[in-house]
């Protein structure tokens, strides 16, 4: 798999980018962290000019995004979308509700600290309202979100949810269900972490059959902080149905792709199951 520095696969892209420094901005309201230390720190920013420039390149009617988060990615393709003109729509998917509030760590301009804030809540402040428009927020785990999925064909979708090998396998599998022709999906978090699968789920499945490329997201422009990288193919990985060796359906076959796909929602179910049964046998003894 060929690995390139972002800033050259973007510039590859050749889409017009609004001010950097205005990524930044963003990312200091909606990804900011605070590590063990007590440090504050910028999480690769950088994903959101990619994505940015993804959709301004490929201009998707349909984007299916894994893994909300504090939305930080979904913001970037919604403004991606209202700059150039692209009619299209964005589905998030994430567990936690858009109003419950958790531990958030924020810069409004005057510093950095945690608030207790949710995403409904920021997002007024960092968007404006033209972008939300264009934002369905989908509530739940994956499995029971795309158990029913009843939306468009989607041409482009961001794996970013559960890191672990089977989910990342559900997601990716989840997409070939509903995918348009063509499609492109980008995927996070390529790195070798303990609990992660994303880095052997591509190479055992997705590299041997599309012209993966690896993206390599540690801070390369001015004014974002460099990354301690642990990991030296850290990165992201961008794959279109455009380079697949083969038909779709030559590769992965619809009948073990779909009963994968079920076994995963049926443990997923009875995992929800016994977490609540667990709250409610707490509750009672407490």
């Amino acid at each position: 798999m060929r690995g390139t520095d972002i800033k050259e696969f973007v510039e590859k892209l050749g889409t017009k980018l609004p001010p950097i420094e205005n990524f930044w901005k963003l990312g200091d309201l909606t990804a900011l962290r605070l590590n063990e230390n007590g440090h504050f720190y910028q999480a690769n920013y950088e994903r959101g000019i990619l994505l940015y420039a993804l959709v301004a390149k490929y201009r998707p009617q349909a984007v299916l995004e894994f893994g909300t988060g504090r939305g930080y990615g979904c913001l970037c393709m919604a403004w991606a979308m209202e700059e150039h003109n692209i009619s299209g729509r964005i589905f998030t998917i994430d567990m936690v509700p858009q109003d419950e509030v958790f531990a958030w760590p924020i810069d409004w301009r005057n510093g950095p600290r945690v608030e207790r804030l949710a995403r409904n809540q920021v997002w007024l402040h960092a968007a404006p309202a033209a972008w939300l428009k264009r934002i369905e927020i989908l509530t739940g785990h994956t499995g029971n979100v795309m158990g029913r999925w009843s939306g468009p064909g989607i041409d482009f979708a961001f794996i970013d949810g559960g890191h672990a090998y089977d989910t990342v396998r559900h997601d990716f599998y989840s997409v070939l269900e509903v995918a348009a022709d063509p499609f492109g999906v980008l995927f996070d978090d390529y790195a070798q972490q303990p609990g992660f699968g994303i880095q052997r789920f591509i190479d055992e499945e997705v590299a041997p059959h599309f012209k993966a490329e690896l993206i390599y997201t540690d801070r390369r422009w001015p004014g974002a902080e460099r990354a301690e990288l642990k990991d030296p193919e850290y990165g992201m990985v961008w794959v279109h149905s455009d380079s697949l060796s083969k038909p779709l359906g030559e590769i992965y076959l619809k009948e073990p792709r779909q009963a994968f796909l079920r076994k995963y929602r049926r443990r997923e179910i009875w995992a929800l199951l016994r977490r609540c049964l667990s709250r409610v046998l707490r509750g009672i003894a407490g």
